[in-house]
């Protein structure tokens, strides 16, 4: 029965994922500027398609296809809400709309739809070094190229002003390559190739806490509900597996229910003067401020007591604010109706996207480069970070600095290992494992606390 029901599950996820990258979200076009075929054709190859461009007019409905796929579909339909709202009151008062007008387009690419078309007609034609196919990889090359040619055309050398903040630089550009759209495409086509993992690289500890205080400074500036609650949710996410020390993967494991049980326990904490011993007991744990994080509960109809719980630090030493930003999570969760489940999850309840949250953590890494030095200029972000590891080799990297043993952080990393290794945890009573956690903290607390 459970063969059958995760071969099900299998097929359901692939029919998920074969929609998302075959089929065109309405309202896409309010987000990015989305021409039909016949229209790229003209600007292309300034004619309407006939016979023998059938090649050429799937070529461009893919690139269409993969530029959608590459922008959240949660994000597309929050515009399209909230543009219509805005049309239905507009009409009911007689003021004309102050959205700019959806066409028509330039007739000239400025895009980047002619290289995009020529990544996928390579794709076609090219043999991979290694298999059958050419990787994202290669593909992404062409990109390169193209943006080189570009810069070195007689129109590209007079873009040569640079905008210097701090240690960043920023030039304005006219190459279609650098499009917003290109970069949607660039997403798609990332996601439905797939594409060779690298190593996350781990970022310093200051750059978390900055992102974390541009988070905030978004949330406080945000119009729409919706969108301060995703903030909220990214940035409880960031810290989550940040001070847990979690990959990406496992922050998404985070239960709502086993969090919002534990939350009232350790709010009241008090830090001891006095040095702890490496080795503290329960009752000193027990006063310490702590909040539990609960990870893996509510599978298959289950109370959400067969669940790992991590008692972290109310606030680290570099002032992340653990608690605080747990607490926004579950009133936000709360206020969407949810009480139950993932804790990372949009209000219908369903898990979030981890491509949108890496999306998110690349987009803020990238202001906090431009505008700062705690990247270095020489650092592709893109290719470096990622939540995927990245935020739980941070915590390792700020850990080794605090001259925590290694005992310590084997501990704290390799929960999943410990836990499989002595099977499955036995469904005791909440108090029971409010125990488990406090005997824990030693290694919890202590590794949460030093970052």
């Amino acid at each position: 029965m459970e063969m059958e029901d995760e071969a099900g599950n299998l097929w359901y996820k692939q029919h998920e994922r074969n929609d998302r990258i075959n089929t065109g979200i309405s309202g896409a076009n309010l987000v990015m500027p989305f021409q039909c075929e016949c229209c790229w054709m003209r600007v292309l190859e300034n004619r309407n398609p006939g016979p023998g461009d059938e090649r050429l007019v799937a070529s461009i409905r893919r690139v269409n296809l993969d530029a959608m796929t590459g922008t959240s579909e949660h994000t597309i339909k929050s515009h399209v809400g909230r543009t219509q709202r805005i049309l239905a009151i507009n009409k009911k008062y007689g003021k004309t709309p102050n959205f700019e007008p959806r066409g028509p387009l330039p007739a000239k690419d400025l895009v980047g739809m002619g290289v995009a078309v020529d990544m996928i007609l390579y794709s076609i034609e090219a043999v991979g070094r290694i298999g059958p196919f050419v990787t994202f990889g290669t593909l992404r090359q062409i990109r390169s190229t193209a943006t080189k040619n570009y810069d070195s055309s007689p129109r590209g050398i007079q873009e040569v002003t640079c905008f210097s903040v701090g240690k960043g630089k920023v030039r304005p550009t006219a190459c279609p390559t650098q499009s917003e759209f290109f970069g949607y495409f660039l997403k798609g086509l990332e996601y439905r190739m797939g594409a060779e993992s690298k190593a996350n690289l781990p970022l310093s500890i200051r750059v978390i806490v900055e992102l974390l205080r541009r988070v905030e400074q978004d949330i406080a500036a945000a119009v729409d509900v919706g969108e301060r609650n995703e903030l909220y949710k990214f940035g409880a996410f960031i810290v989550v597996c940040t001070a847990g020390s979690l990959r990406g993967n496992e922050g998404f494991m985070a239960d709502l229910a086993g969090i919002s049980y534990y939350l009232p326990q350790g709010k009241d904490g008090v830090l001891p003067k006095k040095k702890l011993k490496d080795d503290f007991d329960e009752d000193v744990a027990e006063k310490l401020p702590h909040v539990v994080i609960a990870l893996l509960g509510r599978v298959k109809g289950e109370t959400g007591e067969d669940t790992h719980q991590i008692g972290l630090a109310n606030v680290t030493r570099s002032g992340i604010k653990v608690r605080w930003w747990i607490e926004e999570l579950v009133r936000v969760c709360l206020a969407e109706g949810r009480r139950s489940g993932p804790a990372f999850a949009y209000p219908s309840g369903k898990l979030a996207s981890s491509a949108e949250y890496n999306a998110m953590f690349l987009k803020y890494l990238e202001e906090i480069q431009s505008s700062t030095d705690l990247i270095e200029d020489k650092i592709e972000v893109n290719e470096s970070f990622g939540i995927s590891r990245t935020l739980r080799k941070t915590a390792e990297a700020r850990a080794t600095r605090a001259g925590l043993p290694p005992g310590i952080q084997d501990k704290m990393n390799r929960w999943k290992t410990v836990e499989a290794a002595e099977g499955r945890k036995p469904r005791f009573q909440m108090r029971d494992l409010y125990a488990g956690v406090l005997a824990q903290m030693p290694t919890t607390w202590r590794y949460s606390y030093a970052l």
